[in-house]
């Protein structure tokens, strides 16, 4: 299991100008990717349910993703912040799987049904102890997610230095998006997002 904590932003170009230009002179670029995911649903036992606030929402993933570089099987559960209302981390199973189209036909076989597709060109960096990636989400526009990739006593101590790496590369006031891509599909005239100014 891997614990994930990460951040992730709404970018507009001017973000994506500022980060692009700060991560080709410092990081290391890694490479651009094509995903397919497919979120998947079990009725009898359903991971989504309706918030108070009204919106759709789930805290347990399960998705097939399909790229060429490889396919994976992955389920995530997340932690909330009880005062924040926003994800603290996330735990992570994720195995690599020979074929992602036959793993989609082994889980429906098993009674999941396929709840959502998303499909993303993903653009990766790495620095330090932190994995950037720039997201561009069809029907959802641009990203920015900044994982820890170090441990930490808590999950607060690893955004908080998250934060710290986007002072460093000029990104100081911007959208938190408070729930994932999936949770912003299903709930198009929702807003996730939370100005933040470091």
């Amino acid at each position: 299991m891997n614990k994930e904590i990460e951040v992730k932003i709404q970018a507009d170009k001017h973000i994506i100008c500022t980060a692009i230009e700060w991560l080709d002179k410092n990081a290391k670029y890694v490479r651009d990717i094509h995903h397919i995911e497919y979120y998947l649903n079990k009725p009898a036992t359903t991971f989504f349910f309706n918030a108070p606030e009204g919106y759709k929402d789930a805290l347990d993933y399960l998705r097939v993703r399909i790229t060429k570089k490889g396919d994976s099987l992955c389920y995530k559960k997340f932690h909330m912040d009880p005062i924040e209302k926003t994800p603290l981390y996330c735990d992570e199973y994720e195995i690599n799987v020979s074929d992602g189209k036959k793993t989609l036909e082994l889980m429906k076989a098993l009674g999941y049904i396929e709840q959502t597709l998303m499909e993303k060109k993903r653009k990766i960096y790495n620095f330090d102890c932190f994995e950037i990636v720039i997201d561009d989400v069809k029907n959802l526009g641009l990203f920015i997610e900044v994982e820890l990739k170090a441990s930490v006593p808590n999950a607060k101590t690893g955004i908080k230095m998250i934060y710290d790496f986007l002072k460093l590369i000029g990104i100081n006031k911007f959208k938190l998006q408070k729930r994932g891509y999936i949770s912003m599909l299903w709930n198009p005239k929702y807003d996730f997002s939370k100005k933040v100014c470091l």
